[in-house]
């Protein structure tokens, strides 16, 4: 009996061994699609066989070694070339033996690259196993993992490396040398627990989805500036200098007809650098000792000269129209160390509050400097007059008797005897002015409520939303004033008179776009331009009115350059820096879709899908929305770059609430005295007509986020629906009475959110409205993220809303990010930020909670 026993146990024993084994086998994947170089030959030194000043000879894996390419950006394709010396190296699928190893087919000293692509849907954990004869070092994403250096006879060395991937493509790159022996290697792949070997999909196509690296990393274009007459341009660029926290910026002179970069400023020590208004030349300003000099270059002479010498404090300067003078500003810093201070006035426990700013006149032909203005208040620049006789500027200053507590002055003055003309005095929604090209007049952008009721079209609204930026031209001799977007839904920002043919241009945002407009004072018709892009950053106009200078992105497109030619009205590119590195990117697509409330309003919104989007699938989806007054751009990238949202497998819904800018004044003025309540209401309407419209959405899994104004909608709609399964906040406001008197523009912001309604008249909307004190009907995970020194929405605002939350036994999270303010810009804690909120709605919209484990783990304290 006991014989039978013991033969059963070891049956039993053998079964359970063969099934882990078969399991443990199914866990293993060998890694069959490789790409492969040619071999190329790699040469010993000169004196290889000396010792150097160490004692140490040079060695044969000192040849695998060197780092003879960049692997971090090398991403090879089929029938790619790699340039190697004189060589051309060509990439072809790899040939694999029976039992799977490759081989490197080079003679004695000679190197391979090999290459491959792991792609995960969501974050994934395996170990790489290589089986290998020669020497060989293995990067993942341009990083070595692993190495094997010491390459024997007939025997093969097992090497082994740990892998976290993040969702996306994965870029493998193996670097053999081989010898006269044995020179065949293969390699497998072990999903860990929790994951399948159908989990990591392996090819040789470098298409890729988006990635957060993808939109940080490389040359970025942040400005272009034309010279006076429109053939070159002055253009910004900047990079990040991973895995530093640091980034490098630089200008460059590029001529417009040709292409061809003149000059560059890369690693100058200059600033300031602009053109002047007349003629092929650059001014630009060096610190000497903490004292500005100024210079001029001229680029068709090669000449240098330097104009103005110890400039303290020097803010900023503009050419007169005719070069003779430069206007420039100084400033200074008034406030002082201290240990016990009393604070004058709300704006004085801000940072800058005592900094003061007064404008100054140089002559460039005899170097005489002229201080213009003096006194308490700082002065602004405005703009020069086309004669260059006249400037007009301005002052601000607090005033908490009355609404919107802060006053206006605007002036104009002859630089000749220096006399003042007041334009206006204690404005209480004051704007910036510039001339007319006959400086007649001024074209002065402002808010609704600049000239009182004459440029409100708010309809049945009580208070204007004076973020929604308008036009007034007024004459200098009359006064008299014309609100010409007075019917002109979009938001106006930054504008130009031109002086050549004397129309007025502007950039707006034109519900979700950012569009160039024209305005023709002859016929008072506003004219889109015809502009290649979804979102124009900034533009210019060349000083002989020919040309304007453009940046400008669309959703699936990074920022770049365009030159518009007025007399042709067509756009053409003038710099595309990043177009090669998301030549290979593969976006979903993005579709427009609005909803039609109940009372008739059509609230518009628009949808990004997953790159590989299949309708007959469920998805989880993320709502996402700002609702703080300013549209959600159709930008690219940004701080949440939606189109990454969608390439981790999300649908994504983007709404534009009530309250916004860029749809009309009446629509903007609905951000007065709301707090969320009615666009809480449009975003649960829009979320579950969308849901419901579309099979493909899990209406189970549905998360949403928003950042400063938008986190406090993320907080205000866990109290009043239960529809997500996930949310986040970053920067929030739970407690609209404390943003209100702690957040550096707390009051001032309130002026377009709650005008006229305080705490303590307006408990209802204060109080009530506040999602802190309803944050007993929270029922949805929440993930409050906040930067340690935000300035804008403290940090208080995330904790007594994480304390309320842990209080009444909620499932809260609480991240913050150190020494970030507002908006998380560090290059490394950008991206821990980033995945944190990919982790979160892993955990809680995909049922996959590895990523956040292995970000936070819990830890027994």
């Amino acid at each position: 009996m006991n014989k039978l026993l013991s033969i059963i146990a070891l049956v039993l024993i053998f079964n359970l061994s063969s099934t882990a084994e078969k399991k443990d086998d199914n866990k293993h994947v060998a890694i069959k699609n490789w790409l492969q170089t040619e071999a190329a030959p790699v040469l010993l030194p000169a004196f290889h066989n000396s010792l150097d000043i160490e004692n140490k000879s040079f060695q044969i894996k000192d040849l695998l070694i060197e780092n003879y390419i960049n692997l971090e950006i090398l991403k090879p394709e089929e029938n790619e070339t790699l340039n190697w010396n004189q060589l051309q190296l060509k990439w072809n699928k790899a040939d694999l033996s029976k039992k799977g190893y490759l081989n490197t087919k080079g003679s004695d000293k000679h190197l391979s690259y090999y290459a491959t692509y792991i792609e995960v849907e969501d974050w994934s954990k395996a170990k790489l196993i290589v089986k290998t004869y020669p020497m060989l070092e293995i990067y993942l994403d341009g990083k070595k993992i692993a190495s094997h250096y010491n390459q024997e006879d007939n025997v093969a060395k097992e090497l082994s490396a740990n892998i976290a991937l993040d969702p996306g493509k994965h870029c493998l790159i193996i670097k053999a040398l081989s010898l006269n022996k044995n020179n065949s290697f293969k390699v497998q792949l072990k999903a860990e627990d929790g994951w399948k070997t159908g989990d990591f999909k392996i090819s040789t196509s470098d298409e890729q989805f988006i990635t957060i690296n993808k939109i940080l990393d490389g040359k970025k274009v942040n400005s272009s500036v034309l010279s006076a007459n429109g053939e070159y341009a002055l253009i910004s660029y900047s990079r990040s200098l991973p895995p530093s926290d640091k980034s490098e910026k630089w200008k460059i002179i590029q001529s417009i007809i040709n292409g061809k970069i003149i000059h560059t400023f890369r690693g100058s020590s200059l600033s300031q650098i602009k053109w002047l208004p007349q003629g092929n030349k650059l001014s630009y300003s060096k610190d000497y000792n903490g004292e500005a000099s100024l210079f001029i270059l001229d680029l068709d002479k090669g000449q240098e000269r330097e104009i103005a010498t110890h400039i303290s404090n020097l803010e900023s300067y503009t050419w007169t129209p005719d070069c003779r003078n430069i206007i420039y500003s100084q400033a200074k810093d008034h406030s002082k160390e201290w240990k016990i201070r009393k604070i004058q006035g709300m704006e004085d426990r801000l940072p800058g509050f005592r900094y003061r700013s007064f404008l100054y006149k140089l002559n460039v032909e005899s170097g005489v400097k002229q201080k213009l203005t003096h006194g308490t208040l700082s002065t602004q620049l405005n703009d020069i007059s086309s004669d260059s006789e006249h400037i007009i500027f301005t002052q601000s200053r607090p005033d908490y008797k009355e609404y919107p507590y802060s006053k206006q002055n605007l002036y104009q003055m002859n630089l000749r005897t220096f006399e003042i003309d007041t334009i206006w005095e204690d404005k209480l929604f004051g704007g910036s002015a510039q001339y007319s090209p006959d400086n007649s007049k001024i074209v002065i952008q402002a808010g609704p409520s600049c000239f009182g009721k004459l440029g409100e079209n708010i309809g049945k609204q009580k208070l204007a939303n004076n973020y929604d930026g308008q036009l007034y031209i007024m004459d200098l001799k009359t006064k008299k004033v014309n609100p010409i977007s007075f019917n002109f839904d979009p938001a106006i920002g930054s504008t130009v008179w031109n002086k050549n043919d004397g129309h007025i241009y502007f950039k707006a945002n034109d519900k979700d776009y950012v569009r160039l407009f024209k305005y023709d004072l002859s016929n008072q018709v506003f004219t889109k331009l015809n502009i290649k892009s979804d979102v124009v950053k900034s533009f210019n106009i060349a000083s002989n009115g020919s040309k304007i200078a453009y940046i400008a992105c669309s959703i699936s497109s990074p920022y770049q350059a365009y030159i518009y030619d007025l007399n042709k009205n067509e756009s053409t590119s003038l710099v595309n820096p990043e177009k090669e590195k998301f030549n290979r990117v593969k976006f979903g697509k993005t579709e427009d879709w609005n909803f039609t409330k109940k009372d008739g309003k059509t609230i518009i919104g628009r949808v990004y899908y997953p790159p590989n989007f299949d309708a007959n699938k469920k998805y989880p989806m993320i709502v996402n929305y700002y609702a703080g007054t300013v549209p959600v751009e159709r930008s690219f990238g940004g701080r949440y770059p939606l189109n990454l949202y969608a390439a981790m497998g999300y649908v994504v819904y983007l709404l534009q609430p009530s309250g916004a800018t860029g749809f009309g004044q009446e629509f903007s003025a609905e951000h007065q005295n709301n707090w969320g309540i009615t666009t809480a209401d449009e975003i649960i309407e829009g979320t579950k007509k969308f849901a419901a419209s579309h099979s493909f959405v899990d209406a189970n899994k549905i998360g949403c986020i928003g950042a400063s104004y938008g986190g406090f909608m993320t907080m205000l709609l866990q109290t009043r629906t239960d529809i997500f399964a996930a949310a986040i906040s970053h920067a929030g406001i739970s407690d609209i009475t404390s943003y209100w008197g702690e957040g550096y523009w707390g009051y001032s912001y309130s002026v377009n959110a709650s005008g006229k309604s305080f705490p303590w008249s307006h408990r209802k909307l204060y109080v009530d409205q506040s999602p802190l004190f309803n944050a007993d009907k929270v029922t949805t995970p929440m993930l409050l993220i906040h930067g340690s020194v935000d300035t804008n929405v403290p940090l208080g605002e995330s904790i007594q809303m994480y304390q309320a939350l842990k209080l009444l036994g909620k499932e809260v999270d609480f991240i913050q990010v150190k020494d970030q303010n507002h908006q998380v810009l560090n290059y490394t804690q950008r991206i821990l930020w980033n995945n944190t909120i990919f982790a979160y709605f892993a955990k809680h919209l995909k049922d996959k909670k590895q990523w956040w484990e292995s970000l936070y783990p819990d830890q027994n304290i």
